[in-house]
């Protein structure tokens, strides 16, 4: 096959630029920064300043594996960044002695036995006034668009990969507009963990059968009824959601390019009588429905650019990681609409999207691990989810 018809980019892939010094999120603070074990190895055999650059390098066990990261605190600025904000790597070696992740942020490259795909990052506030400006659906497209017949070997290969279908199984159900956004994650979720805990999935036909039976809407129907008939109390599930919140952010509150967006809702959230507040929600869901558009973009692009492991267990832990970004992304506006006298703010909402897919995206091992303390499995139960979902 054609190599260049053998790559799929997303949506606006091609219109990102990065605003560099304009850009009021810096790149090199506020997440774990992965090294790959290329660069590890370059570090290592580099004839200058090896020892400087793998004084930057500390090691962590991440399921069973040895990884690198730069050696810093979350909350930290990069060790490598001088005091203008300029990187000590690139000016010494070049771009060419970055890590993959440094080089390529925001663009995600993912590979497969029969193509490679390109998306975008959430976690870049270019990428997010990107994917608003995008009038239809968010797609996974041919580099060339012109060659009808290798666009459809492409999309013809890529639909044998069982992850793949289940992969555009959840897109298909989080762009059906018949159901609240809520409901639709839910649904997905519903069905990943079916699949998870039904070992006679093992089986292909069997599998594709549960996709079809939840391609069609009146089964969705039943499932969202269900979910809706739990009884919940509000007061009981902004008290978790809140709690959840300060879990969430408290090692970025002193994250400096986060601080003044992170401090005043915090601090909000400290003091606030929940209960009270509470009275307050059922006004602000109705007010906060006009973004779910691009927050459904959002919602596409982290499906397209996550949701793509073979094993289902790490496939249903990255879904459930994107429910969290929108609930947390939904409390946290919130708390900004009571402190703003019931308005709601474009940007606010997209820095927050931003800020979300750092905490919980691009943190995701921190935050996995704190889900598994909690709550005894990473997994969380359909009811609990629920709990935080749908009052």
């Amino acid at each position: 096959m054609n190599k260049e018809i053998n790559m799929l980019k997303i949506s606006g892939y091609n219109d990102f630029k990065c605003t560099a010094n304009k850009c009021k999120f810096t790149c090199c603070e506020g997440w774990d920064i992965n090294i790959d074990k290329d660069t590890y190895e370059r570090w290592e055999k580099a004839e200058k300043d090896s020892t400087y650059l793998l004084n930057g390098v500390k090691t962590k066990e991440c399921n069973g594996k040895e990884k690198y990261f730069i050696n810093k605190e979350t909350f930290e600025k990069c060790p490598f960044l001088d005091c203008e904000g300029l990187c000590n790597i690139v000016k010494s070696h070049g771009e060419g002695y970055l890590s993959k992740t440094c080089h390529s942020f925001p663009r995600i490259k993912n590979d497969f036995e029969i193509k490679s795909e390109f998306s975008l990052s959430c976690a870049c506030p270019e990428v997010i006034e990107i994917l608003d400006k995008i009038k239809g659906k968010i797609l996974m497209e041919a580099k060339c668009r012109n060659n009808k017949e290798g666009l459809l070997e492409i999309k013809n290969q890529g639909e044998e990969l069982l992850e793949l279908k289940i992969r555009e199984s959840l897109i298909d159900i989080v762009s059906e507009e018949e159901f609240s956004l809520d409901e639709r994650l839910l649904i997905g979720f519903d069905m990943l963990l079916n699949i998870l805990e039904d070992e006679s999935y093992t089986s292909e036909e069997i599998l594709l059968e549960e996709l079809e039976k939840y391609s069609d809407n009146e089964y969705r129907k039943e499932v969202a009824y269900v979910y809706n008939e739990i009884e919940l109390n509000r007061v009981d599930s902004l008290l978790e959601i809140n709690s959840l919140f300060l879990d969430m952010v408290e090692n970025y509150r002193e994250v400096s390019n986060l601080k003044c967006i992170l401090e005043d809702i915090s601090n909000f959230a400290e003091r606030s009588n929940i209960e009270s507040l509470s009275a307050e929600w059922k006004e602000y869901k109705k007010n906060f429905k006009e973004f779910n558009k691009l927050l459904e973009k959002c919602i596409v692009s982290k499906i397209y650019s996550n949701c793509i492991s073979d094993d289902m267990e790490d496939m249903i832990l990255s879904f459930q990681l994107i429910i969290l970004e929108y609930l947390l992304v939904r409390y946290a506006v919130f708390l900004k609409y009571c402190i703003n006298d019931e308005k709601i703010q474009n940007e606010e909402v997209k820095d927050y999207i931003v800020i979300f897919s750092r905490i919980i995206g691009n943190n995701a091992e921190a935050v996995l691990e704190f889900l598994s303390d909690g709550f005894e499995d990473p997994i969380l139960e359909m009811g609990y989810l629920c709990f935080i979902t749908l009052f």
